[in-house]
């Protein structure tokens, strides 16, 4: 999902996501699933949806006790996580 100018980027990045986690890659389908934006449903309830949802909540706890514990700045939080954890708590 390189291309800028492709205009179906979200679509692209939805099914390569899906692809992925097929094939047992769930951190390239959580990356993907994350640049897919509205089309990645964390409200829909299937295995993919779910395992995912897992993995970046994993993920985020991970990048959350490395900057508390280490208080590494140079750790990026990945807005599109937060999101994700922020709006499962809602």
């Amino acid at each position: 999902m390189e291309e800028e100018s492709f205009p179906e980027k979200q679509l692209a990045a939805s099914i390569a996501s899906k692809v992925f986690y097929y094939l047992q890659e769930h951190d390239e389908a959580l990356r993907l699933a994350l640049e897919a934006g509205d089309r990645f449903d964390i409200m829909t309830d299937n295995m993919y949806t779910e395992t995912l949802v897992h993995k970046c909540f994993d993920l985020y706890i991970a990048r959350r006790q490395q900057i508390c514990d280490d208080g590494d700045n140079s750790v990026q939080m990945d807005g599109r996580m937060e999101e994700i954890v922020n709006r499962k708590f809602e």
